[in-house]
C-alpha cells in the first residue's frame, strides 16, 4: 500500500496542476528512460549464453561464478525495464481515457453501465488486433521473398552452384 500511495501522488499532482497533460507528461518521463534500460534489458540474454559456454568449453567454475553474477545483474535490468514499461503505460492509459471523457462531454465513467465493460474489453484487445496484423502483413511479405529467392535458385542457371558471372535479381525481392 506504500508502493501505491507513492506511486499515486505524483500523478494526483501533476493532474492537479496540468490535467491530463500532466499526467501525459510524467508518461513521457518514464518512457524518456526505456532505451536505456530496454538496451541493458538485452545484456541478460548475452551473459546467460557466456554462462551455457563457458560450462561447454569446460571452463574454470571461477568463469561460471562470474557469468552467473553477471547473468544475476541482467535479470535485475530486465525487471526493471519492465516496471518502467508497464508504469509509462499505466499513465499512458490514465492519460488518453481523461482525454476521451474530456472530448466526448463526459463528466464521469461508470463501470457498472452495460455498455462500459465491453467497451473497455475491446478496447485492451484493439492493441493486440493490430500488432497481429502487422505480424500477419510481415509473414506474407517475407513469403513472397522466399518465393522470389527459390524461384530465382530453380530459374537461374548456375546459381546454385555459385558460377561467376551468374548473379539473382535483388530487384525482384
Amino acid at each position: 500500500s506504500t508502493y501505491a500511495l507513492a506511486a499515486s501522488a505524483p500523478v494526483t499532482g501533476l493532474f492537479t496542476a496540468d490535467g491530463n497533460f500532466g499526467i501525459a507528461i510524467a508518461a513521457v518521463g518514464m518512457l524518456s528512460t526505456l532505451g536505456v534500460t530496454l538496451a541493458t534489458d538485452a545484456y541478460g540474454p548475452v551473459a546467460d549464453n557466456a554462462g551455457g559456454i563457458a560450462e561447454m568449453a569446460e571452463l574454470p567454475s571461477s568463469v561460471r561464478e562470474k557469468t552467473d553474477a553477471l547473468d544475476a545483474l541482467g535479470n535485475t535490468t530486465a525487471a526493471t525495464g519492465k516496471g518502467f514499461a508497464i508504469g509509462s503505460a499505466v499513465l499512458t492509459a490514465l492519460a488518453l481515457l481523461g482525454t476521451y471523457t474530456s472530448s466526448a462531454g463526459l463528466t464521469a465513467v461508470d463501470l457498472l453501465q452495460v455498455n462500459t465493460i465491453p467497451g473497455v474489453l475491446v478496447g485492451a484487445c484493439l492493441p493486440y488486433v493490430f500488432a497481429s496484423l502487422t505480424m500477419t502483413a510481415v509473414n506474407s511479405s517475407a513469403q513472397e521473398i522466399i518465393r522470389e529467392i527459390r524461384r530465382q535458385f530453380r530459374d537461374i542457371p548456375g546459381l546454385r552452384e555459385k558460377r561467376p558471372g551468374v548473379k539473382c535479381d535483388p530487384k525482384r525481392c
